[in-house]
């Protein structure tokens, strides 16, 4: 700065250009720094909503309070859309390494010299302009296709409006980034822009396939991994019999329970493997004192022995992107059980269309894929139009889509498409919801081991030994199940 002022003040040397001068002077480092802050902020949101899209609890349960919680929540059914990823990417890791990136170029060109501010401004105006494009883009898409709201996805566009503004530069020039780079400090801050870029773009990637493969192990050990050991007893203490002598001596005694029982359970709650022991006991007495659902299977399609001692009905919907993987799992567990289990597949559309416990639809387009379903079974290819679907699920699917998948699994598509126009197709469907509403099936999936509700997906494999044992069935080698495709 001190030199850029002497040049103007030499009478020989020649003068600034105005223009230079106004963009500096439009260009303070407190609006880079103020801008650099926003990009934090909405880092900072990103980054929350890609770990709530690969179902990391906390994260879950933060975006929960905010936007609500289950088929009621805007961000959740925007974050199980099929538009919540580009060819596997989530759009949070998108708008995490944008915001990363844009924080260091601010920052950096912050400490730099005026050319520098404003070539960056003019950088990160661009930047932004295309990002609220996106965001536009995003919105729409929100609004027609999924007809529903991210709160949090709303307020990263709203920061990215006000940043914009910031950075908005006086002239809009290409020069003025040549002008930058011009200045040793300029050279300096956006080369360490550049390579801090490419430095986060590859740890996005990195963190988000880390976060998909979490996903994909924690899917496995819902059916594939043995139980890791459990508490035997209950780690809540008995209440102790009231002291002998006056009331005062007694309300001392309990005050005393009291703290100690608060005091485990702080225990529990701060450790998290006795917090793991204490919600596994929790699901087992849950499951254990539920009561028994009967269903209705005749002509359901199912996997595994008919006579199967352990009778598993599964509620799915096909656009669930759990129940995908909770398919590929069963196709891995089901060789290996020994001919003990036959799972039974029942319909659970998310998709208000066809399913009226929900105000809105998660999954929009369910029940044609539902429908499809049943009608493939009619065909007695069920399995053929299950694995197709799950192998690569259609985005917001039609009636035409849903033949263009059966006719691709090799089955009749006139056929198929006469069964999806025949009102008692929908009929069927209905039954089957309202079965699953009967039996206390809120999402999918869920799992019913010989009529009682599973509380946790990821007990299963206990639970199928526990009955085995109870049928006096010899245990199972642990399964080897690989992750689901």
């Amino acid at each position: 700065m001190v030199r850029f002022w002497s040049r103007r003040a030499d009478p020989d040397a020649p003068a600034t250009p105005p223009a230079e001068v106004a963009v500096s002077a439009l260009m303070p480092r407190w609006r880079l720094g103020a801008c650099a802050l926003l990009m934090l902020a909405n880092a900072a949101l990103a980054g929350l909503l890609l770990l709530q899209h690969h179902r990391v609890g906390t994260a879950v349960s933060a975006v929960s309070q905010v936007c609500g919680e289950g088929a009621q929540s805007g961000c959740e059914t925007v974050a199980r859309s099929p538009y919540a990823e580009v060819r596997g990417i989530p759009i949070a890791a998108f708008g995490l390494a944008f915001s990363l990136s844009l924080a260091v170029l601010l920052v950096l060109a912050g400490a730099a010299g005026p050319d520098a501010r404003a070539g960056a401004a003019l950088l990160a105006f661009a930047g932004l302009a295309a990002a609220l494009a996106v965001d536009a883009l995003l919105l729409g898409i929100q609004l027609v296709a999924i007809r529903a709201f991210c709160r949090l996805c709303l307020l990263t566009y709203a920061i990215n409006a006000l940043a914009i503004v910031l950075v908005r530069p006086a002239q809009r020039r290409a020069a003025l980034v040549r002008q930058g780079l011009g200045e040793a400090s300029g050279r300096i801050a956006f080369a360490g822009w550049a390579l801090a870029t490419v430095a986060t773009i590859a740890a996005v990637l990195a963190a988000s396939v880390a976060l998909r493969y979490r996903e994909r192990l924690h899917a496995t050990a819902i059916l594939g991994l043995p139980a890791p050991a459990r508490l035997a007893a209950s780690t809540a203490p008995p209440l102790s019999p009231p002291a002998p002598g006056g009331d005062a001596q007694r309300y001392q005694e309990e005050a005393r329970v009291a703290q100690e029982q608060a005091r485990r359970l702080q225990d529990i709650l701060d450790d998290p493997k006795k917090l793991d022991d204490y919600l596994t006991q929790k699901a087992t007495r849950d499951y254990e004192q539920g009561p028994v659902r009967t269903f209705n299977l005749k002509g359901a399609p199912y996997k595994g022995p008919a006579q199967a001692p352990i009778r598993v009905v599964e509620f799915s919907d096909f656009l669930c992107p759990f129940c995908r993987q909770i398919a590929g799992a069963f196709a891995g567990y089901l060789p290996q059980s020994a001919n003990r289990v036959v799972v039974y597949f029942k319909n659970y559309p998310l998709d208000s269309a066809c399913n009226t416990t929900l105000k809105q639809p998660v999954h929009q387009g369910a029940c044609w894929v539902a429908m499809g379903g049943m009608c493939a079974n009619d065909q007695g290819h069920f399995w053929e139009y299950h694995d197709r679907v799950f192998s690569s699920p259609p985005t917001n699917p039609q009636e035409s889509d849903v033949v263009n998948l059966a006719r691709e699994a090799g089955l009749d598509a006139t056929a198929l498409q006469a069964c999806l126009n025949n009102p008692a197709t929908r009929q069927r469907l209905g039954a089957e919801i309202a079965e699953g509403v009967q039996a206390g099936v809120q999402g999918t999936p869920t799992l019913f081991i010989n009529g009682k509700k599973l509380p946790r997906l990821n007990d299963f494999v206990q639970t199928v030994d526990r009955e085995s044992a109870k049928m006096g069935l010899p245990p199972l080698p642990p399964p080897t199940g690989a992750a689901p495709q």
